[in-house]
């Protein structure tokens, strides 16, 4: 058995999006080689990009995850190509959206984490399980603070997508190892050539115990 680990931080980044909240959807797509590619698109409210510019700094925003950033990512991980990158925004949001090609998915996952403490990959008899820790829940969550995520979380989403060559398979659970109880608005398609969950941004920030996610598949 085989464990990959990764050495760069896109999923803290991620959780860093998320905690300030802004809606995130990654769509994966992996070909029969274990080559693919990632489309990461996140939105955050103009009013949370304008803090970013009140030194003068025009389009410095206070979170990550602009193009310099995958721009010095692609440098750092071989196998790893930045596709397109591109901005707009309406009277309320700003939208990114990227597009990066990843050689195999341990490339894959070394984009994802910097720490190998939120993303690992595990192959065995040509099967791949890959394990994603987007949150990690709070022991002692202040009611006061859980409603405060949960209203300005309001609007906000995270979805992961997923395509394979063969069948894949997806499952959501706690820190504890639990399955996700259903929220409202939560959609989980955890078997198929096209696997994906959703989940309003409120739900995820508030759940105690956490989200992650164990994604498996094997190519054909």
């Amino acid at each position: 058995m085989k464990q990959i680990k990764g050495d760069l931080s896109i999923l803290m980044a991620l959780t860093l999006l998320l905690s300030s909240c802004i809606g995130v959807q990654a769509d994966i797509s992996l070909r029969p080689d274990g080559s693919g590619t990632m489309v990461l698109e996140y939105r955050f409210s103009r009013m949370l990009a304008s803090l970013g510019e009140l030194d003068g700094n025009e389009r410095r925003l206070p979170v990550p995850l602009g193009k310099a950033d995958f721009e010095r990512t692609q440098e750092r991980v071989p196998g790893l190509r930045l596709v397109s990158f591109s901005s707009q925004e309406d009277e309320t949001d700003r939208y990114h959206q990227v597009k990066m090609e990843f050689a195999d998915p341990a490339v894959l996952v070394r984009f994802l984490d910097a720490t190998g403490q939120r993303a690992s990959l595990v192959q065995e008899q040509g099967k791949y399980r890959l394990t994603l820790a987007f949150t990690q829940g709070m022991d002692k969550p202040d009611p006061d603070l859980l409603a405060l995520l949960e209203a300005a979380a309001a609007g906000y989403d995270l979805t992961v997508n997923l395509s394979f060559s063969g069948e894949g398979s997806l499952r959501v659970y706690d820190r504890e190892g639990r399955p996700w109880d259903a929220v409202p608005g939560m959609i989980l398609v955890s078997q198929g050539k096209q696997v994906s969950f959703t989940a309003p941004l409120g739900a995820v920030l508030t759940r105690n115990q956490g989200l992650y996610m164990e994604i498996g598949w094997q190519p054909r």
